[in-house]
């Protein structure tokens, strides 16, 4: 962006800045708890990250995961700091919420009424939590502000998209290591509808489906590495869960937002939901985390010529498109992904012995199967026995079992001899997960 464009913007900065702090043992030894609580974690492709960072001190990199929950922010956060990694992440502004403070109304509530005493002592706000935990916020809508020295201010669309290009460009100076969340999912109805190809989701997916990885993210990190002169290499990230903490709060979550319920109150009933599920004991699921290898955006090709923006959106649009291919062909296979694939588009009844058979056929198409440019084999980690051949069916429908049935609201259960889905959209969520995997190529 143009230098006094950039000047004007820097003293916009604190609306939206981090405010990245070190967080004490104490805080640390409960994440981990947590983690430990819930999950079975998996982390494939980190260490060469942290070697190139060590190689390379001088290149920022940015982290482009996809998005299915709300925990993504706190697992990878805990993941990077166990690892002695500075990483600063984009969060909407929508969870910056400054009414609400964490010793007064977060814990009390989630956690024990005990807590309240804690605030006689302690102020916290959830927008100042997320700031010191190494957020900055991004701004989604047009908004109006009060600014730190009192004075307030309107952003419009352009300032909003300004203000974003010219804090990449920060980062990108500064040579951070940042991570943005560009995964959309655009829902399209009529002729009209494809027309407006702006008029996306962006953020979290409620449906498990990823359609792709929107190219504006990867612009501004383009425009960063050809104004700043400054190196950028791109990382891609897959997480994968075995449940996502939330699946059932999804449906609420959609019918709070169309009621127009605060989002004050969405965000705690939704936080409420991920907290309470930490805390539980309960069998644990698995998690993983696969790092891509970094690449790095050749800014010296684009630099110069009458059609400068124009080059770096090709760019961009480039960047998106084989980032997230690289995400998904990341993506582990679990035994709900084959299980709830096995039922049809309707989550029908099924005879059992039509579920074996059926898994069967799934099986013995992902025990061949290639995906993506490279050609690459899938991740069957989770579903492979001891001697490293698929689960069989039985094998696959226990642990399904084990994660889905043995519930308050059991996911899935058998009537008879028949295998019942009783909640669609939490079996879509796993179906979704894996269903590039089962698409015919795109020519």
């Amino acid at each position: 962006m143009k230098k006094s464009l950039y000047e004007k913007m820097k003293p916009l900065f604190p609306l939206m800045a981090h405010d990245y702090r070190e967080i004490d043992p104490l805080e640390e030894l409960i994440y981990r708890l947590a983690m430990g609580n819930t999950f079975n974690t998996r982390v494939v492709g980190l260490e060469p990250i942290k070697r190139f960072r060590r190689e390379s001190p001088n290149c920022a990199i940015t982290f482009k995961p996809n998005h299915l929950s709300e925990a993504d922010f706190v697992v990878l956060g805990v993941l990077f700091r166990q690892n002695g990694m500075r990483v600063l992440m984009e969060g909407g502004n929508n969870l910056f919420i400054e009414e609400i403070d964490i010793f007064r109304d977060v814990l009390p509530a989630l956690i024990d009424p005990k807590f309240q005493k804690l605030a006689e002592v302690h102020q916290l706000t959830i927008g100042q939590y997320l700031s010191r935990r190494g957020a900055f916020k991004v701004f989604r809508n047009p908004v109006a502000l009060t600014q730190p020295n009192g004075t307030d201010i309107r952003l419009g669309r352009k300032d909003i998209l300004s203000l974003s290009r010219a804090y990449r460009q920060h980062l990108v100076e500064d040579r951070e290591m940042y991570l943005t969340f560009p995964g959309y999912s655009a829902i399209r109805s009529s002729l009209l509808d494809l027309l407006k190809m702006n008029e996306t989701k962006t953020g979290r997916s409620y449906t498990g489906k990823i359609d792709g990885f929107h190219h504006l993210p990867f612009q501004m990190d383009i425009e960063a590495a050809v104004d700043s002169g400054e190196e950028v290499a791109i990382v891609p990230i897959n997480l994968a869960y075995e449940r996502v903490l939330e699946d059932e709060n999804f449906q609420e979550l959609t019918r709070m937002h169309e009621t127009g319920v605060s989002p004050e109150k969405i965000y705690i009933h939704d936080m409420g939901f991920i907290i309470r599920r930490f805390c539980e004991d309960k069998r644990k699921v698995h998690l993983s985390f696969k790092f891509g290898e970094p690449r790095k955006i050749d800014a010296r090709s684009l630099r110069g010529g009458d059609v400068l923006g124009t080059k770096i959106k090709f760019a961009a649009h480039a960047a998106a498109k084989e980032t997230f291919e690289r995400v998904m062909e990341m993506q582990p296979v679990f035994p709900a992904n084959i299980y709830f694939s096995a039922f049809d588009d309707q989550f029908n009844r099924i005879p059992t012995r039509v579920m074996r058979e059926k898994i069967d056929d799934i099986r013995d198409h992902l025990r061949h199967l290639v995906w993506g440019k490279q050609r690459r084999r899938i991740d069957l980690h989770y579903v492979l026995g001891y001697n490293l051949q698929i689960m069989s069916a039985d094998e696959i429908i226990n642990r399904t079992f084990e994660v889905f049935a043995a519930l308050e609201r059991p996911i899935t259960s058998i009537d008879g001899d028949m295998f019942v889905v009783h909640n669609h959209d939490v079996a879509m969520q796993y179906r979704n997960h894996v269903a590039h995997f089962f698409e015919s190529p795109k020519k």
